[in-house]
């Protein structure tokens, strides 16, 4: 919840107080954009360092411990920040620090949590992420219209708080065995697992191609407001939050790939509606069925990375020297997603003679190609034996 936050309000504040201080728009475009250069290199980086730490904390707890509450302190310098420099250098250490800790903290979940299990755990903590987000798109704007600090304070300090809660109170059991150098030449990297790293960044595609030209096509189709936009991709979140646990108990029910084919080619299926609406209420409509199936989408995704990191390995190692490797190149694709959806996007509405709601095509496309992906996905029984097995 503390990260979501921060990136959430990232995402609504910093391309205007940036605006503040510049006029170039080159400019605040590149500096934004260091958010997905860093997590492109950061989140390998950190997760490969995280599956081979060998502290008397543990391995991942670290990279959360530190992180998040300096990311916060960064935030702060960049929100009071009156000089451009300085305010480019504290918006750049905040994407810095923001992206050193994905990764650890999502391999820490399955470190300590039962294979059985993990359905039910991915759905809480998808929970609390949007649960973050949602305070980031409404509660926190809405708050910063009557005190415009007191907003950044806020947000400073659930970040602070949430960071070191978790880094000092989750456990965190370290490795089981000495680091194996001969680790990094095992056969992990199969062609399903690559599958579903491919699959995840045409969901993100997906995703961001319907999020980047939103505002501008509820003020320019639907002829709403800024708090339009925003109440829009609240509901949206707030229908993913009110499904994490739903999807999270029924992992175990149903096959997972069966999952991820329904949720992706549903959302998919949904987005063509958005290329014909002329009504804001039957966009609002439209975000929260296909924010529902986002949120499957985030459930079941999560812990089933780990399976096929299993199923790929066999008994041949430990999952657990992996699960950063996992993450990692999952957070890759994320920041790849994050990175051509804006132009691919903006080419698509070009072409479109200005037609906002041509973006849409750019989910569907996406989403039913990662449908078919995801379906050619090939799986074998969860082994018990190769996963992590601790006490609750």
């Amino acid at each position: 919840m503390a990260r979501n936050v921060g990136y959430g309000v990232n995402k609504v504040f910093a391309a205007d107080l940036m605006s503040r201080l510049t006029r170039s728009q080159t400019l605040i475009g590149l500096v934004l954009g260091m958010e997905g250069f860093l997590g492109l290199i950061l989140n390998p980086l950190t997760g490969w360092m995280s599956d081979r730490f060998a502290l008397r904390w543990g391995r991942r707890r670290i990279f959360v411990l530190i992180s998040t509450p300096l990311a916060a302190v960064f935030w702060l310098l960049f929100a009071q920040a009156r000089n451009l420099h300085l305010a480019e250098l504290f918006l750049i250490s905040f994407y810095f620090f923001q992206q050193v800790q994905p990764t650890p903290y999502q391999a820490w979940m399955p470190d300590i949590v039962r294979a059985e299990d993990r359905g039910r755990a991915s759905g809480v903590l998808n929970l609390w992420w949007q649960v973050g987000n949602f305070l980031a798109f409404l509660p926190i704007p809405l708050l910063w219209k009557v005190i415009h600090q007191g907003a950044f304070w806020v947000t400073a300090l659930l970040m602070i708080l949430g960071g070191a809660f978790t880094g000092l109170t989750v456990r965190d059991p370290g490795r089981t065995a000495p680091p194996n150098p001969s680790l990094a030449r095992e056969r992990w990297l199969t062609w399903d697992l690559g599958k579903y790293f491919f699959a995840q960044f045409l969901w993100w595609l997906a995703f961001e191609g319907l999020a980047s030209f939103f505002t501008l096509f509820v003020i320019h189709t639907l002829h709403g407001t800024l708090i339009d936009s925003a109440l829009g991709m609240s509901i949206f979140t707030l229908a993913a939050l009110a499904v994490a646990l739903g999807f999270g108990r029924l992992y175990r029910r149903y096959a997972p790939k069966r999952m991820m084919i329904v949720c992706l080619g549903a959302f998919g299926l949904l987005t063509v509606v958005g290329t014909v609406i002329t009504s804001l209420w039957l966009a609002f409509g439209l975000l929260f069925v296909a924010g529902v199936f986002w949120g499957g989408i985030q459930v079941v995704s999560y812990p089933w990375g780990a399976e096929l990191l299993t199923q790929a390995l066999g008994s041949q190692a430990d999952p657990t020297e992996y699960y950063g490797l996992l993450y990692g190149l999952g957070n890759v694709t994320q920041s790849l997603g994050l990175l051509v959806a804006a132009p691919i996007t903006g080419l698509i509405i070009a072409l479109a003679h200005g037609a906002y709601g041509a973006m849409f095509w750019v989910s569907v496309v996406a989403s039913l190609v990662g449908t078919g992906v995801v379906a050619a996905v090939r799986e074998t029984p969860l082994a018990s034996s190769a996963s992590v097995s601790l006490p609750r």
